[in-house]
């Protein structure tokens, strides 16, 4: 079967499919984007995705971890907290990446140009230990690569294999750092993986995400694209969630993931006041201003 290209990666990837409408305004966020890739890639002297990604996060206390997560091997980023015995890990998902170069045509690495979980990550202001967390087949190579089939950042992107693999790479994390509770944050399809691990799991104690691709199939509808086939539906889990602390941030100037998505999830949770929508703010941020702004009075 021939999937519709991915939309949930980053607004700066040449992979999203442009909105509907002509002119320049339905051109205008992706202008914008393209601007925003040229500008990372002038302050990353055009670096490879990950060696960029590596630099910013070193910047900002951050080291290399591989994660062995049957059947992928996961990357991220780690940074200890101040606590010698902490209560708290925080984790950040990052959203699909570099997934189409094309309408019909996927990549061959859906690494992402544009890395909007990270930059939330690295300026988390808060004394926890923060992992970042990729998704499959982001940033790793050679071997680590070995079981990355396209259909992990198309069709199959929130598959149970994907998130018994995401799942996996917490525990590992969470058990080496010694906290008790996990606070779980995702951008775009990271926010729906993060949502689906909240249901799984019984350390979580906050779920939050930033254009989170909450509801796969009226997400599909909207954007007139094939369903994702393979994965699981994260809107599914809502009502088993109805308890837990959350906070989900959408834009109506997002062409990508437009409010409507999250709006559905927080009414089958059960909680419409844990939406919120913030003005003139694209797929690919930057998120980061916002989501920290907003949340320093009410730290979860």
């Amino acid at each position: 079967m021939t999937y519709s290209p991915h939309l949930s990666g980053t607004s700066a990837s040449p992979c999203a499919q442009p909105p509907r409408g002509k002119g320049r305004s339905a051109l205008r966020p992706y202008f914008l984007a393209a601007t925003a890739v040229w500008v990372l890639c002038v302050l990353s002297a055009c670096a490879s995705p990950r060696q960029a990604a590596l630099t910013f996060a070193q910047q900002h206390g951050f080291a290399e971890r591989l994660f062995v997560a049957q059947p992928f091997v996961l990357y991220g980023l780690y940074r200890p907290g101040s606590s010698a015995r902490p209560d708290v890990l925080r984790v950040y998902i990052e959203g699909d990446g570099h997934a189409w170069e094309s309408r019909t045509r996927p990549s061959g690495d859906p690494t992402p140009h544009n890395p909007v979980a990270l930059r939330l990550a690295a300026l988390d202001p808060g004394p926890d230990p923060v992992l970042y967390l990729a998704r499959p087949c982001q940033y790793v190579q050679g071997k680590d690569r070995r079981h990355c089939a396209q259909r992990y950042w198309t069709s199959a992107r929130l598959g149970q294999e994907v998130i018994t693999a995401l799942d996996a790479a917490i525990t590992q994390a969470r058990d080496a750092c010694g906290a008790r509770h996990v606070l779980l944050t995702g951008f775009s399809g990271g926010g729906g993986a993060a949502a689906l691990l909240a249901a799984q799991r019984r350390d979580v104690v906050f779920l939050g995400t930033v254009a989170g691709m909450l509801d796969t199939d009226a997400w599909t509808r909207l954007q007139g694209i094939s369903p994702l086939a393979g994965s699981l539906n994260p809107i599914s889990v809502a009502p088993a969630l109805r308890h837990m602390p959350q906070r989900h941030m959408s834009s109506r100037a997002d062409a990508v993931m437009p409010p409507e998505i999250s709006a559905a999830f927080c009414r089958a949770a059960g909680q419409a006041q844990s939406c919120e929508e913030v003005p003139g703010m694209a797929h690919g941020g930057p998120w980061q201003n916002v989501w920290h702004r907003h949340s320093a009075a009410r730290r979860p």
